[in-house]
């Protein structure tokens, strides 16, 4: 992937030759603006573009193991139902927990923790404008998360991820001296926009060994996806682990 730099680095070179070849100068210069601001667009939108953040979304195994990971929880009445399902199963998720959402559940994140799950951080807030937020303000949030966690658990954690997967210079900031791993995903269940039929068929269609999936534990649908998903990748010889087992990092820094 090209990074945001080196774009722009090649964006004014074009513009040079343009401005010093070319007779219709003005409508390339449109399209290339058009073509670099894409292409920035792109690079905040997608989490697994490396563009801003080194990201790890996906093991490359031949192996038949797969990680699942939630977001925006924990939430009292479907975090609950979803680690039911996943002791079934016995299949280990990795839990990216709002801040704001702990605070009421801080017993079920103890009972997380407890089962054998991962938590990570997912910003305080998970805003929908966090993206737009200075590096203070996201610095803020995610230390104050990282706090919370800590102090239920008594881990410090390693792993990360950002509100809708977007990265951008200012998060760079914010997290440089965090420490974190940040996780994106391979496969995106789309469990927030999709009908649980379809929702499992582009699961089926498009799961491969070392996949990372998105999940999240605040849709209500979430229990009748999983439980199919699982009873799936079981038949066909996926083994479901943790996300630092697939991808060999440590979950968390320390014990405290």
């Amino acid at each position: 992937m090209i990074k945001p730099r080196t774009t722009f680095v090649l964006y004014i070179i074009v513009l040079i030759l343009v401005y010093l070849f070319l007779p219709w100068q003005g409508i390339f210069f449109i399209i290339t603006s058009l073509l670099f601001l894409s292409h920035l667009v792109y690079c905040s939108a997608n989490i697994c573009s490396q563009a801003y953040i080194k990201t790890l979304c996906k093991a490359i195994i031949s192996e038949k193991k797969i990680a699942i990971t939630f977001d925006d929880g924990p939430d009292s009445e479907i975090t609950p139902k979803v680690l039911e399902i996943l002791d079934q199963y016995n299949a280990k998720a990795t839990f990216f927990c709002v801040g704001k959402h702990i605070e009421n559940n801080k017993d079920l994140l103890k009972l997380i923790d407890k089962k054998g799950h991962l938590i990570g951080n997912h910003t305080w807030s998970h805003d929908r404008w966090f993206d737009i937020f200075s590096s203070k303000k996201m610095k803020i949030e995610i230390e104050k998360t990282s706090d919370v966690i800590t102090a239920i658990i008594n881990r410090k954690l390693n792993l990360f991820r950002p509100p809708y997967g977007v990265t951008n210079p200012n998060l760079k900031r914010a997290i440089k001296d965090l420490n974190f791993r940040t996780i994106g995903w391979s496969l995106r269940s789309f469990d927030t926009v999709k009908s649980t039929e379809k929702t499992l068929k582009r699961l089926k269609n498009k799961l491969s060994p070392g996949d990372i999936i998105l999940f999240h534990d605040n849709r209500e649908h979430i229990v009748e996806i999983l439980k199919a998903f699982l009873e799936y990748s079981n038949d066909e010889g996926y083994e479901i682990i943790p996300v630092d087992q697939l991808l060999n990092i440590k979950a968390y820094e320390t014990y405290m």
